[in-house]
């Protein structure tokens, strides 16, 4: 059992852990161990990397489950390390993402402890949606990061809500597509609307989130306005906002709603006590990254009240995620 020094200790490290598997994933190594166990030395030729160095790096990430140590400097991959492959729609693209520009803003997160402000801004000059607008590259891989963060959950959101009474569906901040994809599947009798900045309507269109029959493809601000439909769903958006901002959309979702219309808001809630839960970490990084904020559900009332909305009911789904569903104040 380590001590408290240790512990801590482990803590400060995971740095090191987190840039280790960014490094495999940049160098394919995932992919070169799925045909079976290799030496470092052959792992190395093939990635053109140092192989001690590489050797370092392989060692690290052993006790973490990702690759096990078969022979001396020979490793194959595990179960866990095999999400990381490129035929794999796990979270490669997440790994890479968060390690990228989200982690250099990371380093500034005292700015952001300090000033309530996002780190982002400072290290990189510009908001965070509007920095990703100017780089298309990273924008991509922001949106495939979104498909695998969202495996199981748009599904588990599709399946919960009941969406008979409605017939225009408006997917609010929707991105690639996938969670409204899962809703027309499920509901054949709607139409759809996917609505998002440029970058995200071109991947919706490209089909990286499935097919989306019955869809207008909207490209837009959410904070000036959005499209008109009975039912709304805003799936992992409202956390990328502080409550100004996040009161914005929801204000224009209930200005353009049709009479008897709905929002369903999916998104993590934060829950009471000190029991671990990652979307605690998740939401230290939107204070860095976007300036948004995970929420408590007492928090998503008084956002909605603010909003001109009133919370109806909390729908858990078979997932982490949970939808709020409101209607008209």
């Amino acid at each position: 059992m380590p001590n408290p020094s240790q512990q801590i200790m482990r803590l400060g490290f995971g740095f090191a852990v987190s840039q280790a598997l960014r490094v495999i994933i940049e160098l394919g190594i995932p992919d070169l161990l799925a045909v079976g166990e290799q030496s470092v030395d052959e792992l190395a030729a093939a990635t053109q990397s140092d192989a001690d160095a590489l050797y370092r790096v392989m060692r690290l990430l052993a006790p973490e489950g990702v690759v096990r140590e078969v022979l001396p400097r020979h490793f194959e991959l595990t179960e866990v390390g095999a999400v990381l492959r490129s035929d794999q729609s796990g979270p490669r693209d997440f790994v890479r993402m968060i390690n990228s520009e989200a982690y250099l803003a990371f380093e500034q997160l005292m700015h952001s402890v300090r000033t309530g402000k996002p780190a982002f801004d400072k290290v990189f000059g510009s908001p965070r949606f509007d920095w990703l607008s100017a780089h298309p590259e990273q924008a991509a891989l922001f949106q495939r990061a979104m498909v695998a963060l969202g495996q199981g959950s748009n599904e588990a959101v599709a399946d919960a809500c009941d969406f008979k009474p409605f017939t225009r569906i408006v997917d609010v901040g929707g991105g690639h597509g996938q969670l409204l994809s899962a809703i027309l599947a499920r509901n054949p009798h709607l139409d759809g609307v996917l609505f998002d900045l440029p970058s995200g309507v071109a991947a919706a269109r490209q089909g990286a989130g499935g097919d989306l029959p019955r869809t207008e493809f909207v490209a837009g601000n959410f904070f000036e306005s959005v499209p008109t439909g009975d039912v709304y769903v805003i799936k992992k958006v409202i956390h990328d906002w502080d409550d100004r901002r996040a009161a914005v959309i929801l204000q224009n979702c209930r200005k353009a709603m049709l009479p008897n219309g709905k929002v369903f808001v999916a998104e993590t809630l934060v829950p009471p006590g000190d029991e671990p839960n990652q979307i605690k970490g998740i939401d230290v990084v939107m204070l860095a990254v976007t300036g948004g904020l995970e929420r408590t559900q007492t928090q998503y009332e008084s956002l909605f009240d603010a909003a001109g909305l009133r919370l109806q009911r909390v729908i858990q789904t078979r997932g982490s995620i949970s939808i709020l569903e409101a209607s008209a104040a």
